[in-house]
């Protein structure tokens, strides 16, 4: 599961002071009964998030796509590091450049979710015996990494033995799959068979390797190798010059693609800070936005040669708080447990999804979102409604006192910083939401403004933060990618919180086969997690992008991945 850094929540002042009216014009009834109202709304809203499309591009069949022509699409950032399976390139602009040079783990993502493999770079995969089990996969010959050699089983043996955590000099993002592998034996080049340590449902997206062996094999490359240049690619495209100081990578046909033949002559990613890219879609300089808030929607629907595109999504967005730092005595989990009860996240939601004409769906799982199957609340119903009185007696039970506006105990106040990007509006608005409600019942929260280069690599994948908000892009795979965030020792799991129990259920969501058993187990997952209170979920959000008029094949969709052959303008 990626980091997203481009769909963010926004929260308009004058937003804000219309629900806390509408709030406080409910202060005749019961806290029960706001709950129950707000979770019998919450609940109609995610019945019609549901309808919304699960792909809303327009797909055009490959003959129909005019042949040539550029797309031009923004970035965050120039990756900092251009290994995706190391944790400083886990984010979203590297995953957004990689899609077309072949990032896809050798399988296609449908529009309901069901996985299949893409014949240009598997022939075929099965299950030849169930216990152990083992996994029979022939490779196909003629895929070839773009500086020429040949993707083999090699590529593989070193890749998954590197992602596998068995070697500690070895940095990678998540070791979830990966370490269910007990032994890879190869027939040659292109064949081989994949033996597990238990029986495991997600094994069609763990049998192609993300790069060559002879980075794959050395930690140091694996770790420092490509920070500042790109590794080869494998898809229909290869990057044909990465302008740094520009902040623009330029990827054309990769001519030793052995596929059909990519319909697009050239695509153009463009660093564009959050702030800017919707003054860029209208003036036409980028292709495509992602629109997460009320400015950037009015922009794109006033683009005269553009068309919007909703679809049912997976992203969900969150306060995280981390519980190792030193600030606000966040280490308490009875201080961490207020600060859940005091968020408005209703005032959150509505300003953020309201203006995109969507419904607000709160989130009150970490596995799935509301809509999904499986879904069911983590929090028992606690999370309806915000609960200031409940927030400050949690923290007067736990033996905190005022000292003036702020509780503090043992001589250490309640005080803390939530760090944010420059000119990003929407995190900064949305962490304003949060700081304002905090400080409402006795909290000192203040806003630290970091550049937005150096949010994630300096800050989030540092520690160095006491609460940041961010969002998650959902996964193909829910339940293995939405556990990795969590997991003690996870290189994602930036709370820092640890449950020695998460480890143990989650070792059954890995393994066990039998549908509702999985569901059931994630969902036991989800609520031990929800006893820490150390992730507060805000909302899940629908897919909303803007695409010019005639761009086909690519935009909003909630699983079907990208086939970047067939992208392009309709003839």
């Amino acid at each position: 599961m990626k980091i997203s850094t481009n769909r963010r929540l926004f929260l308009q002042g004058t937003a804000v002071t219309g629900v806390a009216a509408a709030v406080a014009g409910c202060s005749q009834k019961t806290s029960e009964q706001q709950a129950e109202e707000a979770k019998k709304d919450n609940e109609k809203k995610a019945k019609e998030q549901a309808e919304l499309p699960s792909t809303a591009w327009e797909k055009v069949e490959y003959a129909d796509v005019k042949d040539g022509g550029s797309l031009s699409m923004a970035i965050s950032q120039i990756p900092a590091n251009w290994n995706n399976s190391h944790p400083d390139g886990n984010e979203v602009s590297l995953t957004t450049i990689m899609g077309p040079l072949g990032d896809n783990n050798g399988i296609a993502v449908l529009e309901d979710g069901k996985l299949e493999f893409r014949p240009e770079y598997i022939e075929s995969a099965e299950i030849t015996s169930e216990d152990p089990q083992i996994v029979t996969v022939k490779y196909n010959k003629d895929a070839k990494w773009d500086d020429g050699k040949p993707v083999t089983t090699k590529d593989y043996a070193a890749y998954a033995k590197a992602m596998s955590g068995k070697d500690e000099a070895y940095t990678v993002t998540s070791t979830q799959g990966w370490e269910l592998i007990k032994e890879v034996r190869p027939k040659g080049d292109f064949e081989m068979e994949v033996e597990f340590e238990s029986s495991f449902p997600d094994w069609m997206a763990f049998l192609y390797p993300g790069m060559q062996e002879e980075v794959a094999k050395d930690p140091k490359k694996w770790n420092e190798g490509h920070i500042s240049e790109p590794m080869p690619g494998k898809g229909p495209f290869k990057i044909a010059n990465l302008d740094k100081n520009g902040g623009v990578v330029t990827l054309e046909r990769n001519d030793k693609w052995w596929g059909e033949k990519a319909k697009l002559d050239k695509i153009i990613f463009r660093v564009v800070t959050q702030q800017n890219a919707p003054q860029a879609f209208a003036n036409g300089e980028i292709d495509m936005i992602d629109i997460a808030d009320g400015d950037t929607y009015g922009q794109a629907k006033g683009r005269k040669d553009a068309d919007i595109q909703k679809s049912n999504g997976l992203t969900w967005t969150h306060l995280t708080i981390n519980t190792k730092s030193a600030e606000g005595a966040l280490g308490d989990i009875k201080v961490r447990e207020a600060i859940f009860k005091a968020v408005n996240r209703d005032a959150v939601g509505r300003a953020v999804v309201g203006p995109l004409d969507a419904p607000v769906v709160l989130a009150n799982n970490y596995i799935f979102m509301p809509g999904q199957e499986g879904y069911e609340d983590s929090f028992g119903g606690s999370l309806d409604a915000p609960d200031a009185a409940a927030a400050e007696k949690v923290l007067q039970d736990a033996g905190y006192k005022k000292n003036g506006k702020v509780y503090e105990k043992d001589g250490k106040k309640l005080a803390f910083e939530i760090v944010i990007p420059a000119e990003t509006k929407s995190n900064s608005d949305r962490a304003s939401q949060v700081m304002k409600d905090l400080n409402a019942i006795g909290f000192e929260v203040k806003l630290k403004t970091v550049p937005p280069d150096a949010y994630f690599s300096e800050y989030i994948l540092k520690g160095s933060f006491s609460a940041v908000t961010f969002s998650w892009v959902g996964s193909y795979l829910p339940q293995l990618g939405g556990i990795n965030l969590f997991l003690p020792g996870s290189a994602q799991n930036y709370s820092g919180y640890e449950d020695p129990a998460l480890k143990d259920i989650a070792k059954k969501v890995q393994t066990e086969l039998d549908p509702q058993k999985r569901i059931d187990a994630s969902n036991e997952f989800s609520k031990k997690l929800a006893e820490g209170y150390a992730v507060l979920p805000f909302y899940a959000t629908p897919i909303v992008v803007g695409v010019k008029k005639g761009l086909v094949n690519i935009g909003a969709a909630q699983f079907e991945s990208t086939d970047w052959t067939k992208v392009g303008f309709k003839a």
